[in-house]
């Protein structure tokens, strides 16, 4: 055995088992994602009555289900064809050979991963977008540029995953730098989080400053609702802003390098984290465990979310002399 081969034998261990780890990580994060789905699905077809908004919750979290198992099955596809093809699959050519077949073999299932985890971090992003929408129904000057920074942010996303699809065809010229479209794509997911997340955050305080007073420090139903919400934007944008730092450091790092591998394991946390964030706000919100206290909101005139923008955030917490049907 020649030390070049030596060399290829010794690089190709290195990375099966680098992916090896990736893939164990990422199935335990399916395995997350799953249990949380089930259970938001259940707890939304025991519900009586069904609105529109509720239909689209379904639907958006069954569209969620689609491309999250198409995300992890793509995934294994992937270290499946590098095992067989890169190494079981004996070619005259050795293992450059070999290598070169296992490359090719995986484009589709990658493209198709890439895609499909794209997908579920837009849908994550309109997720939240809709929730800050809901709650501003009224204010034109907020609407339409969130709505604005969404389609942005959509466009961007789709376009560095066009960017990275003809980084596989290298007789197409490229009109961009996929790394850069990369993180700048992760910044405007991060912004239009932010974004949303503050404007809820803001009526949240509201909602809170507003029954203070006749409350006496206690958490209402409303305000607990709006707290997870705020939260769940939270820790998201920390998983966003790790990514972003990543994917900026990747511009000038080697390849392959410990940041490399880093960005691996944030990039499957940051898509899963996208996927189990609307599902765990189900949860969280119907079964309402959380927190104790429940009232009538028909005896706090001051309150300053009204009952249009109640509806968004889902409560089965009645408001007057009616439950609210919400987006949760």
């Amino acid at each position: 055995m020649t030390p070049e081969e030596s060399q290829a034998i010794a690089f190709a261990g290195a990375v099966f088992v680098s992916n090896l780890d990736t893939l164990v990580f990422s199935c335990a994060l399916f395995g997350i994602y799953m249990s949380a789905f089930t259970v938001s699905i259940r707890i939304l077809l025991q519900r009586e009555h069904h609105t529109l908004a509720h239909k689209a919750l379904i639907g958006i979290l069954l569209a969620g289900f689609v491309m999250t198992v198409l995300y992890n099955s793509q995934n294994i596809v992937v270290n499946l064809f590098l095992v067989k093809f890169g190494v079981v699959t004996s070619l005259p050519g050795g293992l450059i050979a070999q290598e070169t077949v296992a490359d090719s073999k995986c484009i589709v299932p990658t493209l198709l991963q890439e895609w499909s985890g794209n997908f579920i971090v837009l849908l994550a992003d309109m997720a939240i977008a809709w929730r800050a929408w809901a709650l501003w129904a009224d204010n034109r000057l907020i609407k339409w540029p969130l709505l604005i920074m969404l389609l942005i942010d959509i466009a961007v996303n789709t376009a560095s995953n066009l960017a990275d699809t003809l980084a596989y065809f290298p007789l197409i010229t490229q009109v961009a730098n996929a790394v850069t479209l990369n993180w700048v794509g992760v910044v405007l997911n991060f912004g239009v989080n932010i974004a949303a997340t503050l404007l809820i955050a803001y009526r949240a305080w509201k909602h809170h400053h507003s029954v203070h007073v006749i409350l006496h420090k206690k958490q209402t139903q409303v305000g607990a609702i709006l707290l997870l919400m705020v939260e769940s934007g939270a820790i998201l944008g920390v998983v966003q802003v790790c990514c972003i730092v990543i994917n900026v450091l990747e511009i000038h790092a080697a390849n392959p390098s410990p940041i490399n591998t880093a960005k691996v394991f944030l990039g499957a946390l940051y898509t899963y984290s996208a996927a189990i964030n609307p599902v765990a706000l189900v949860i969280l919100v119907q079964t309402g465990n959380t927190y104790e206290d429940s009232f009538h909101l028909e005896d706090l005139p001051s309150l300053d979310i009204n009952s249009a923008h109640m509806t968004s955030l889902g409560t089965q917490h009645p408001l007057g002399s009616h439950e609210v049907e919400g987006y949760f």
